[in-house]
């Protein structure tokens, strides 16, 4: 059994050109290698990210260890499924771990490692992955309403995003101000007196995400314009744009429908159960 290794910037780049074949089924893997290699080229010493991979890299297989959250990849073939168990099993895992958005065809290893580590699942969260192709998006005309202006939101804005998003969670604000800091994000201010009323970000595996518009601007078209707006920023950068939808919000799927996104793989987010604290 081959042992994983940490990896650097280079044996991450080198992943990434796996990820490229049979495109768009593995989009979601290369995004998320991507984000992580433009956040250890603007900071080499995050000492809160392990990523690891196994010697031969064309299998593809990476294990991202992001705190708390968990991202994994893999080609599939015959024994990819299970390399991917064995890997897991080699890493440390105490309860509170998140397998995060994670594409279907990694469910059963995800599951028997949380078994075989005697941890208990808290919740098994389904979403849709989706994908709009760089070229659609930078067909998208942006204009902000009369009164408004899009810009990138700053790292003062994390507390408004984190106290207005559904899955916010003790850790999840310094994941935002995180990626304000070194990745795509977009908010849409008043220009009388600079309230932010609509905003996302690009989370840590590459995903448009934590949209949000405030409840008084809602019905205004915000939320699309916010979509636009982030997906052509992306697209400028050479990327498809990824996001995921929980099939019961039925409003933001017919949005990113409406928008051109198409359904690419149905993922899941696995929370274990954090110990007990004495």
């Amino acid at each position: 059994m081959s042992r994983l290794q940490q990896v650097g910037i280079q044996q991450m780049e080198d992943l990434k050109c796996v990820y490229t074949r049979d495109w768009p089924k593995y989009c979601k893997e290369y995004y998320c290698l991507d984000n992580f290699v433009d956040l250890h080229r603007k900071d080499p010493h995050l000492g809160d990210v392990k990523i690891y991979a196994l010697p031969n890299l064309e299998l593809g297989l990476f294990v991202i260890v992001d705190r708390y959250q968990i991202s994994v990849g893999f080609l599939e073939s015959e024994r990819s499924e299970s390399r991917l168990r064995e890997s897991l099993l080699q890493l440390e895992f105490f309860g509170g771990e998140q397998f995060a958005s994670m594409p279907k065809r990694y469910f059963k290893a995800a599951i028997d490692t949380i078994h075989a580590k005697n941890l208990k699942l808290d919740i098994n969260s389904v979403t849709f992955s989706l994908v709009l192709s760089n070229e659609e998006a930078l067909q998208f005309q942006v204009e902000p309403p009369v009164g408004f202006s899009l810009k990138s939101l700053r790292v003062e804005d994390a507390q408004v995003v984190d106290d207005h998003w559904e899955w916010s969670e003790p850790g999840t604000l310094s994941f935002i101000q995180r990626q304000i800091i070194c990745n795509t994000s977009v908010g849409l201010y008043k220009d009388d007196d600079n309230e932010l009323v609509a905003w996302c970000i690009r989370a840590q595996d590459g995903l448009l995400a934590v949209l949000q518009v405030k409840n008084t601007y809602q019905r205004r078209g915000f939320g699309v314009l916010i979509v636009k707006e982030f997906s052509k920023r992306e697209a400028l950068q050479g990327h498809d744009v990824i996001t995921e939808v929980v099939p019961e919000n039925k409003a933001s799927m017919s949005l990113f429908k409406k928008l051109g996104f198409k359904f690419n793989d149905q993922c899941h987010w696995l929370y274990t159960e954090a110990p007990i604290k004495d």
